[in-house]
């Protein structure tokens, strides 16, 4: 199979999915806008709820970091976005599926559920992406000996002299080598989805239990988390596909990777670390009730804002290293293959 036809073939699959769970919300949207028009407001708003989501940093950073992390196993990694958000959302999904059901509990329960979500499920979060960050300096750390080797040609592309050499790579291995295939990032994005205190995810939630109270079918409520879902499925998969490209271009010489990975493993590295970090310090503060400046500090963070800068910084280094690249015609090195 050519290379052409996989990346049609997983675009298909992909949109099609999307195009189906919106397919699915609108038949359940159907069977109650007649008699509840507001249902029409709230499927959009979750929508768009969706699509914000979807730039939270620790969703670009998890997706960014796996995806660099299966293209160094040679996988294929352009389902790595979608898959996370699917998790992701999964979440969302069977909550708001309780809450419509046992609309009564869950006006008791939420506000325990975004508790323990909040110290749990970011607890976790803060794990992966910290484990994520140190897989990926151990990466850099081959990439910055390959550069200072360039010179004598003795280029080691996929890093196997440092795995020989180091026992905490290979336990990094171990513990991220059991998500092999892109379906199995759909239990990490869950996992991060646990951590449910993230105010798009409760309004979502709370939007459903508004509706259940004021008499809307459960079967049509449906609809809202599967907007919710269809719009963060979409911008997580153009994420995914677009780190994949990306990342495909890079590794397909040794000197462009080199080069290349240098800047942007550096950057993906502070990524999941600083976010791994402020989500470790709001889910300590949570279990026990810390109060100082950095818990504030931590607290008054914008994930989505910061998901914003995140993008933003990876546009410019891209930009800029290509910049570099064309200006100083550094593609005269690239006969040296990976």
């Amino acid at each position: 199979m050519t290379n052409s036809h996989s990346w049609k073939l997983d675009i298909s699959r992909y949109g099609a999915f999307i195009i189906g769970i919106l397919i699915l919300g609108t038949g359940f949207l159907s069977t109650g806008m007649t008699k509840y028009p507001q249902l029409v407001g709230m499927a959009g708003i979750s929508f768009t709820f969706g699509l914000r989501h979807a730039f939270d940093v620790d969703h670009i950073a998890a997706i960014d970091n796996m995806t660099r992390k299966m293209l160094n196993d040679h996988k294929n990694t352009r389902g790595v976005g979608f898959s996370f958000s699917f998790g992701h959302s999964l979440v969302v999904v069977l909550l708001t599926l309780l809450t419509v059901l046992f609309v009564e509990w869950a006006d008791h329960s939420l506000p325990i559920l975004e508790s323990v979500g909040g110290m749990f499920g970011t607890m976790i979060a803060a794990v992966m992406l910290l484990l994520l960050a140190c897989f990926n300096t151990f990466i850099l750390r081959g990439i910055w000996k390959n550069f200072r080797h360039m010179k004598q040609k003795t280029l080691d592309p996929d890093n196997q002299q440092l795995a020989a050499e180091s026992r905490i790579y290979r336990l990094f291995m171990k513990l991220l080598g059991m998500i092999k295939h892109n379906w199995q990032v759909a239990i990490v994005g869950f996992l991060f989805g646990l951590g449910f205190d993230t105010a798009t995810q409760v309004a979502v939630l709370a939007t459903s239990a508004t509706a259940t109270s004021a008499g809307v079918p459960w079967y049509a409520i449906l609809s809202v988390p599967l907007f919710f879902t269809a719009g963060m499925c979409l911008m997580d998969t153009l994420d995914g596909f677009f780190m994949s490209s990306t990342y495909n271009w890079i590794i397909s010489t040794s000197y462009r990777k080199v080069y290349f990975n240098l800047i942007l493993t550096s950057i993906s590295i502070i990524a999941a670390g600083f976010i791994g970090l402020v989500d470790l310090i709001q889910s300590l503060s949570a279990m026990f009730h810390f109060d100082n400046f950095l818990t504030h500090w931590a607290a008054s963070l914008d994930f989505n804002e910061l998901g914003i800068i995140l993008v933003a910084i990876f546009i410019l280094a891209w930009a800029v290293a290509l910049l570099i690249w064309k200006v100083m015609n550094l593609s005269q090195y690239d006969q040296i293959k990976s």
